[in-house]
């Protein structure tokens, strides 16, 4: 019996390294093979596609990014080579990036909604007394078709209905162009209130 169970778990031993091995050498990239046997994606589930901590507070857009990932990746990392840590700023670097560019993105809406409506609206969305109503779990933010863009250049003017509630109230519009900016307040006000 015990031989049995020692052949067993010998046998599932060998069919995890083997699953191993396997899942290492089936990479694209000497990058991802790097990453993949220093076991990154351990820690950094989502492959690199949130900026890595301190990255986002260190870099400037516009600036190069390499020579900080690479920084970053070997103070935390001091046992990896300098090849391995090479290989893995291949692998990280276009995905931190698009990161740090939608960080950046996030950044610049949230300021822009801050400017522009948080004085009605709530710093956290949550509307005002009885005067202006909540985006937070609006079901404004995610009707379609979707009225915001045309409510952020014209206004609105109630009576409207906002969770239930009947608002009566006129939003000024809050003077932002057209265009980019709008789009990126849009995503940004979706993603924060679209939820209760």
């Amino acid at each position: 019996m015990r031989l049995g169970l020692k052949l067993t778990a010998g046998i599932a031993v060998f069919i995890g390294l083997l699953a191993v091995i396997f899942y290492i050498e089936s990479s694209n990239t000497a990058g991802e093979q790097s990453v993949r046997t220093h076991g990154c994606l351990l820690c950094h589930p989502g492959l690199f596609d949130t900026p890595l901590p301190g990255i986002a507070e260190q870099h400037s857009p516009g600036t190069p990014l390499r020579p900080l990932l690479t920084e970053a990746i070997q103070n935390a990392h001091s046992a990896i080579s300098a090849d391995a840590a090479a290989r893995i700023v291949e692998f990280a670097l276009p995905r931190q990036q698009q990161a740090l560019a939608l960080n950046h993105q996030t950044d610049a809406a949230q300021a822009l909604y801050l400017a522009k409506c948080a004085a009605c609206h709530g710093t956290h969305g949550e509307g005002q007394d009885d005067r202006y109503p909540p985006l937070r779990g609006s079901e404004w933010l995610t009707a379609t078709p979707s009225r915001l863009q045309e409510i952020l250049h014209r206004g609105l003017q109630g009576p409207i209905t906002v969770r239930g509630k009947e608002w009566n109230a006129t939003m000024l519009p809050p003077g932002i162009p057209p265009g980019e900016e709008t789009e990126q307040l849009i995503l940004f006000l979706r993603q924060q209130f679209a939820r209760p």
